[in-house]
């Protein structure tokens, strides 16, 4: 028998105590439902889907105020293609411009540079959301409103800890590509704290299949795991982290640039 073979017999036949693992990354809820892992898993691990992706946990506040300065003539608001679709109370930011609002979709927050020089005697306001990922190409610009996933997951552990017994996570999947820029340093606190296991896990469905067996395995213990090694360290992309706490020294334009 491989090792696969292993994992997945321990998987299928698994018949302890209720295991419930939330994987708090988009990619990885699609790449779980993209290769059926639910159906190969036991009656008693349930995967449960977190935050997801930074653009559908956008509050709706955030949108209706972008809208509004979107409607002033002096501003120009920019997003990417992705934000442009999410609903505030009232409008997206793609009805708001049907209806008269200055909004470009851009591919990278640089290109706003063009559209300031030119156009100097406007607000250029960018959109900026994500998660640690996406800081360094915004940081070089300007430095905005971002969501930090080590924040958000405590949050969740707090959360957790009022959930009915039958309805607590047990373990998480940590995000592979947030780890590989951020590292995994802040999950072992976090992971103490709460006496939950943290598992590092890349995208392809083996990856996966052997993350969520080593957090059934892992149950009840406050421990980081790092099951992604190809691609994340402990301590992250030294240079993304240099980013995140330096001053931005992009090329600035004479024009008003300001971050949302």
């Amino acid at each position: 028998m491989t090792r696969r073979d292993g994992i997945l017999n321990f998987l299928k036949t698994y018949d302890g105590p209720e295991v419930r693992i939330m994987e708090v990354c988009g990619t990885h809820t699609a790449q779980i439902v993209k290769s059926g892992i639910p159906s190969l898993l036991s009656p008693k691990i349930h995967l449960i889907s977190g935050p997801g992706c930074p653009v559908c946990v956008t509050v709706t506040d955030y949108i209706d105020r972008l809208v509004a300065l979107a409607m002033d003539p002096s501003n120009t608001v920019y997003a990417f293609g992705d934000l442009l679709r999410v609903r505030g109370s009232r409008y997206s930011l793609s009805e708001a411009k049907s209806l008269g609002a200055r909004v470009r979709m851009v591919y990278a927050p640089s290109d706003i540079l063009s559209f300031a020089e030119k156009n100097p005697d406007t607000f250029h306001i960018f959109a900026a959301v994500g998660f640690e990922t996406t800081v360094p190409v915004y940081v070089d610009l300007v430095l905005t409103s971002l969501k930090t996933m080590p924040g958000i997951v405590t949050w969740l552990c707090r959360e957790n800890e009022k959930a009915a017994s039958d309805k607590k996570v047990t373990g998480f999947l940590a995000p592979g590509h947030v780890c590989a820029a951020a590292g995994y340093r802040d999950y072992e606190k976090i992971a103490e704290q709460f006496q939950l296991p943290f598992i590092v896990a890349g995208f392809s469905a083996d990856l996966l299949l052997a993350a969520i067996y080593g957090l059934v395995r892992e149950q009840g213990r406050g421990i980081v795991r790092n099951f992604y090694p190809q691609a994340v360290t402990r301590d992250g992309n030294p240079a993304a982290r240099r980013l995140w706490h330096g001053p931005g020294n992009g090329p600035w334009p004479s024009a008003r640039l300001c971050g949302l």
